[in-house]
């Protein structure tokens, strides 16, 4: 058989010239922007064929898209690289766990500000605990921060861990010492499952929101049955995560910013309602 030019496979379409090439008449257009381009020109795409600028714009895209993470996530980046140097100082101090760690008896006792440091914190010489905190928050840290924006990424990150903290405090069992940020990267996971289920309609959303709802199960499911997992907290990050990520998704207009700092409010005031509660109810078996 015998073998057709591009410019033949075009039948009788319009002949011009070539916008490379502008003394190369032509009928073959790029199948992107719809420019004339000849043989010479013509880059083949899985769907017809393509101009050299058209292919040197999508490569920058991807270009752009490879670098994103570290250039639009600067608080997922300095989250993981704070967590990474405790860890580091805990290697050599690990008396920090036990001034830093959550741990009820001080807790009730007015030491508050440990519903907050244990998340600076992970298993001393533990490569796993850190190692899969770090990647998870890696991993879905910076799309949670360039949806909703570094302030509001800092105030989820945070309000989460705090209610996991609370939820930690208020139903967890006494005397144990508790060190992680998993509350609050499974408060980060949280408010990208309800960012996820908003743009549902698509057909890949579907899909991720799928693959990330049945990660979340096997990850609680896995903290009830490994003794020594706080999963308290992870309930407690997630929860306030998915109630953080609904305020910050739920409205886009002028006073857009009051339903963000109202959604922060109610989760901080559901956490102090825990330790509120938990405080006036103290009792700690086996101190």
């Amino acid at each position: 058989m015998a073998s057709e030019t591009p410019e033949q496979t075009l039948g009788h379409a319009e002949q011009t010239n070539c916008y490379g090439h502008p003394d190369v008449p032509t009928r073959l257009r790029c199948s992107r922007c719809e420019r004339p381009i000849c043989g010479r020109c013509a880059i083949p795409a899985s769907v017809g064929q393509h101009c050299p600028e058209c292919v040197a714009e999508a490569r920058r895209s991807q270009r752009k898209v490879r670098s994103v993470g570290a250039k639009n996530s600067p608080a997922t980046m300095v989250i993981i690289a704070v967590c990474v140097f405790f860890w580091f100082v805990e290697t050599f101090n690990p008396s920090i766990i036990r001034s830093l760690g959550s741990f009820q008896p001080a807790i009730a006792a007015g030491e508050w500000y440990r519903l907050l440091t244990p998340m600076l914190l992970h298993a001393p010489r533990s490569l796993l605990h850190i190692g899969l905190n770090m990647y998870v928050l890696w991993l879905y840290g910076p799309e949670v921060e360039r949806a909703f924006g570094t302030p509001r990424f800092v105030g989820l990150f945070v309000v989460a861990g705090f209610l996991g903290g609370a939820a930690s405090y208020a139903f967890g069992p006494c005397p144990a010492l508790g060190v992680g940020a998993s509350g609050a990267i499974f408060g980060v996971v949280g408010a990208l499952l309800i960012y996820l289920y908003n743009r549902r309609r698509s057909a890949f959303v579907r899909g991720y929101l799928k693959s990330i709802t049945i990660l979340v199960l096997i990850n609680l499911a896995f903290g009830f049955i490994v003794p020594g997992i706080d999963n308290l907290a992870h309930l407690g990050g997630l929860a306030g995560g998915i109630m953080v990520g609904a305020g910050f998704d739920a409205y886009k207009g002028p006073r857009g910013a009051l339903v963000d700092v109202a959604s922060l409010a109610f989760v901080i005031a559901l956490g102090i309602a825990l330790v509120a509660w938990k405080t006036a109810n103290f009792t700690c078996v086996g101190l």
